[in-house]
């Protein structure tokens, strides 16, 4: 465990759920894995697996209290095994650019995917109608800007050096502040699928808080871009 406490990520520039539950609950399946010999794409693989079945669940089920809880492991379960793949790869020192590149590619899907879920449930179920049906598509379009964005940003940073700002220590106000846009976040609000109103308010307040999030990141970054020519 000391081992995977050197391998995490630095802290700055994630929510506290990332910070604080996520991480720590995918640094344990990490060390499972490691421990039973798991390669990164393998845990990569069991977290699409998770997702799926949660998207399958919310689509094929009764709108319910138990469907949401079911969808909400399923889907949290999910998120931490994608934290644990990248904590597998750096401490067994297995991780590859293949590795990451299908890592990207399930997260890239998963955006859509549970979005797309949230559409098929409501319409089929008469949960929404009319021009709130668009509501999940909205979201689902900030969802992959954001994570286009922050992929690509990513990328550019990582081949050429870029003028960014001066690293800060981790802040609870920034992290708290992230929270909307966190997918573990998403993930805990299907709890509240057995009430549609309220599962729908939410759901809607989240993605306008993400919405606002996203053109305040895609502003920094453009301006960091823009600083390195």
């Amino acid at each position: 465990m000391g081992s995977l406490s050197s391998s995490q990520k630095s802290r700055a520039g994630v929510s506290l759920y990332s910070r604080y539950i996520n991480r720590p609950v995918g640094r344990f399946f990490a060390a499972a894995a490691a421990s039973a010999g798991v390669s990164p794409n393998g845990v990569t693989a069991v977290s699409a697996l998770c997702t799926a079945l949660g998207l399958v669940v919310l689509v094929l089920s009764p709108a319910g209290w138990l469907t949401g809880l079911a969808v909400t492991v399923l889907l949290a379960l999910g998120f931490a095994l994608d934290s644990a793949d990248g904590q597998v790869a750096r401490l067994t020192g297995r991780g590859s650019l293949a590795g990451e590149w299908l890592d990207h590619v399930v997260d890239a899907g998963k955006m859509v995917a549970v979005h797309a879920a949230v559409l098929i449930a409501a319409a089929t179920q008469g949960l929404l109608a009319g021009a709130w049906l668009l509501l999940p598509l909205a979201y689902m379009l900030v969802a992959v800007v954001l994570f286009s964005g922050m992929t690509i940003f990513e990328l550019l940073r990582r081949t050429r050096p870029l003028q960014a700002d001066p690293p800060r220590s981790p802040s609870t106000i920034r992290a708290l502040g992230l929270l909307p846009a966190d997918y573990g976040v998403l993930a805990l609000a299907f709890v509240l699928w057995g009430s549609s109103q309220i599962f729908f308010a939410v759901y809607a307040a989240l993605g306008g808080l993400t919405a606002v999030i996203t053109i305040a990141l895609l502003l920094k970054w453009f301006r960091v871009l823009q600083r390195t020519g």
